[in-house]
């Protein structure tokens, strides 16, 4: 208020004073009148003598006490549970509701930190953050209340505590309702119907429906079969979870029910639910049952929210590997080929002679084809592939391939193929910048597939049966044209990448890895000189052998080591140093790590009853269930170590084995 308006009220003041003093001394008593006199004196006193400016004397200014206690009963009368504190976020006051719902019995709560944990805290600096304290549960904001001095200890916060326990128990039903959409297809139906003698098919086919339909009725579900090897499943998420809770079992009890003396039919389930819509969910759900293809069948994928998660895949992948298959991916691309101007091939981070050797086949098969063939190379990413480039680099054709992302990047037209082989995850390409300007992509690949894949590919060829993408396309070439030929050093780079896939035809080798070794040997592959490639100095083999004495044991057959210097080819040490490992006797899986520049780089071997494949999924890797690797960033060895461990014990716990 200005000194001009509180002369004002004053002045009101007086006069009403005067008036009353007077009206009293005429009608009531004069003894009254008087007691007003000192007051109205005052009030002429300063207003007749105070000069323009100068305060009001204390006895007489206003005060805002009526603000003050105003906003102090609205706060207590409010709902919303409100504590008033102070920099050091201890308690100052509190209003009624705080004290009755927040408050326990016999308790008192000093410290905003003794019901809202750093976590909390910290998010509620940027935004609203919902809590459960004890049963109930609250919508928490907090606002900070600036004092006149500005200074920080002076800082107050109010925290407000909504109560929206009603709300959120009404959503997590609404919640409960929600549809899951599943689609159920079984992986080996005509293997089955094959395997399984004429009179039984039809009682073999009752038994299928027979256990998934008892399943999806065990959970409240609804099943419809709409092709004989393919069902569509629905279920309340509620009825869901707990069949996600059963490991989604149905897997393993398919696969109890025999067809013939060997052969078992096995389930792959696409799921998905918290979609604005079922036609949404359907979309998404297909797609996870396609991802659940890719990486072999017998598994369950669900998509939930923007995540992934993985059931089952405990068996070796399904064996879908048809010669059609490859005729018909050959042809295609063939004429993919033949429309281009040019085709690049371009593998992963830190080259192996699969890759490498892959790719050699592919532009040998390309320039047979009159067409400009390049394999996408840049020198720090050949460490691990040494002694193969330097043989690659003996064929005049195959040197002139060889180009660095700078002139890849300038070569691309529209009218470019680009082939990538052995990885199906953008992020593992060797170069971003050239899938993202390449507008014809084709994906050659071996591993099983993960949720990260390229999309834009107008090709895909995903065979996680494959031991190598080496085997792969030497099948390609076979069936792509008689024309079609490899060069004899060409041909010994493509087997040195079936061998060290198979860790020389030992793992993962079925009758096509060695029809592919035959076609190989025939174009002149030399094993002689895929023996050479992977000789080792003696300083390899007395640092593997450190590897070997390092090694501790994590489970039961499980163990894992480490390399503490960075050794000359780190991919291929670590490979080896497992190799090593699992040879030993009573293991059943190793692990072994190697730093890599800023990385640490894992291999994984088992023997089959440990997958080691999805044990290294959780760390961003993956492969096969008796071969993988990953690759691990911004962590020290010890770090390193710790997380594989839990990686280990806790698929271990969830009977991820066999």
């Amino acid at each position: 208020m200005t000194q001009k308006s509180k002369k004002r009220v004053l002045w009101a003041a007086a006069f009403f004073t005067a008036i009353l003093a007077a009206i009293t001394c005429i009608f009531y008593d004069y003894k009254i009148a008087a007691a007003l006199l000192p007051i109205l004196a005052l009030l002429l006193y300063y207003l007749l003598s105070a000069k323009e400016g100068k305060p009001l004397p204390s006895i007489i200014e206003p005060t805002v006490s009526f603000n003050k206690a105003l906003w102090k009963e609205i706060a207590n009368k409010t709902s919303s549970a409100i504590a008033l504190t102070g920099a050091n976020d201890r308690i100052i006051w509190e209003n009624m509701a705080f004290t009755n719902k927040i408050q326990k019995p016999g308790q008192r709560i000093s410290h905003v930190v003794d019901i809202l944990s750093a976590d909390v805290l910290e998010t509620l600096e940027k935004e609203p953050a919902e809590v459960d304290i004890g049963s109930e549960r609250f919508l928490v904001k907090k606002v900070k209340i600036q004092a006149n001095n500005k200074k920080p200890e002076k800082m107050l916060q109010i925290y407000y505590f909504d109560d929206i326990t009603q709300i959120y128990n009404l959503k997590l039903q609404l919640r409960e309702k929600e549809t899951v959409v599943c689609y159920v297809y079984v992986d080996n139906f005509d293997e089955v119907m094959v395997a399984c003698g004429e009179e039984n098919r039809l009682e073999l086919l009752a038994e299928i429906d027979k256990t998934i339909t008892k399943w999806v009725y065990n959970y409240n579900g609804l099943v419809r079969k709409y092709d004989n090897d393919k069902y569509l499943v629905l279920m309340s998420l509620k009825d869901f979870k707990k069949a996600e809770e059963a490991k989604l079992n149905i897997l393993d009890a398919i696969r109890e029910i025999k067809a013939g003396k060997t052969m078992t039919p096995t389930l792959s389930i696409g799921a998905a639910y918290g979609e604005p819509s079922l036609t949404k969910a359907g979309k998404i759900a297909q797609n996870a049952l396609e991802l659940c293809l890719g990486r072999g069948g017998d598994q369950a994928v669900v998509k939930a929210e923007g995540k992934t998660y993985f059931y089952g895949g405990k068996t070796e992948e399904m064996n879908k590997y048809s010669r059609v298959r490859v005729r018909v991916i050959a042809h295609a691309l063939g004429d993919l080929v033949e429309e281009s101007d040019s085709v690049m091939i371009i593998g992963h981070l830190f080259l192996d002679m699969d890759a490498l050797g892959a790719a050699a086949g592919l532009a040998n098969a390309v320039k047979s084809m009159n067409k400009p063939g390049y394999i996408i190379l840049t020198p720090e990413q050949t460490s691990s592939v040494d002694s193969l480039l330097e043989l690659l680099l003996t064929d005049e054709e195959i040197k002139g391939s060889f180009i660095e992302e700078s002139e890849a990047l300038n070569k691309i037209t529209k009218k470019t193929l680009l082939i990538v082989v052995d990885t199906h995850k953008p992020s593992l390409l060797m170069s971003q910048k050239i899938l993202e300007k390449a507008e014809r992509v084709v994906v050659i690949d071996h591993h099983r597939r993960g949720e990260e894949f390229i999309d834009k590919a107008l090709l895909v060829y995903l065979e996680p049966y494959a031991s190598s993408t080496s085997e792969i396309v030497t099948e390609i070439i076979q069936y792509m044209g008689d024309d079609i030929k490899i060069s004899p050093i060409v041909a010994t780079a493509m087997l040195a990448g079936i061998a060290v896939d198979t860790r020389n035809f030992a793992f993962k080798t079925g009758a096509r890895t060695f029809e592919a070794a035959s076609y190989l040997r025939r174009a002149g592959a030399d094993p002689t000189m895929v023996y050479k490639l992977f000789q080792e100095d003696a300083d390899a083999v007395y640092e593997r052998a450190k590897v070997l004495q390092r090694a501790q044991q994590v489970a039961e057959h499980v163990v894992i080591s480490y390399f503490d210097e960075e050794p000359k080819n780190p991919t291929v040490a670590a490979a080896q140093a497992a190799n090593g490992l699992i040879g030993l006797k009573g293991i059943s899986a190793s692990f072994v790590l190697a730093p890599m520049g800023e990385r640490i780089t894992i291999s994984a071997r088992s023997l089959g009853d440990i997958n080691v494949h999805r044990i290294l999924e959780e760390l961003g890797g993956g492969g096969h269930m008796t071969v993988a690797g990953a690759q691990l960033s911004n962590v020290t060895m010890e770090e390193a170590i710790e997380k594989v461990k839990e990686a280990i014990l806790k698929h271990l716990k969830e009977g991820e084995t066999n």
